[in-house]
């Protein structure tokens, strides 16, 4: 496993280092307190061939000039039934992101104490391809995440569902997501 990270770590280098991949083209989720309403998946019959699980890495980043974290980056991975990767592109499938908090540092990974902040939803129409690794697939602007600094630990738990057009939901949970900026 850490050979497979390793070496996409070094193919994801040398691919920026000598200017192979084209820019990224990023999915920016729209304010969580104004999110739209579903976008109903197609009407097309698609599969995407062998998909048993999803996946989440979520980073806070950085991606304008200043030196402050401007959101949160969500990378998923698809899975067959053996732990590899999927790959698929053009088939829009939803993304629903919810964000929970929890109270105080001690009830942190309880997930029977977190509480639901607020949830967004996107459409992503292609699987992860290396230029868009390591936070260029999804972003969460901070400012478009309502949380209450004062009532809310900095870190909280994130679930992603995928709805896919015609094989349903695929879930992932992580924990240590940071809700909002430092300071």
């Amino acid at each position: 496993m850490k050979g497979l990270v390793f070496g996409i770590i070094l193919a994801t280098f040398l691919a920026m280092s000598f200017g192979a991949c084209a820019p990224p083209e990023t999915v920016t989720a729209p304010p969580a307190e104004t999110a739209p309403a579903p976008v109903p998946p197609a009407k097309t019959e698609g599969v995407i061939k062998d998909l048993a699980t999803i996946s989440i890495m979520t980073v806070s980043k950085n991606w304008d000039a200043d030196a402050e974290d401007d959101g949160i980056a969500i990378d998923i991975m698809y899975n067959d039934s053996k732990g590899q990767s999927v790959r698929f592109s053009n088939m829009p499938v939803n993304v629903t992101i919810e964000l929970y908090g929890y109270r105080s540092v001690a009830d942190t990974f309880d997930h029977k104490k977190m509480e639901f902040l607020c949830k967004t939803q996107v459409t992503v129409d292609h699987s992860m391809s290396m230029s868009e690794m390591f936070g260029n697939y999804i972003r969460i602007p901070f400012e478009s995440m309502p949380v209450d600094r004062s009532k809310y630990y900095e870190y909280g738990t994130m679930k992603v569902i995928v709805t896919t057009p015609s094989q349903g939901d695929f879930e992932a949970i992580e924990d240590c997501v940071m809700l909002y900026p430092e300071g």
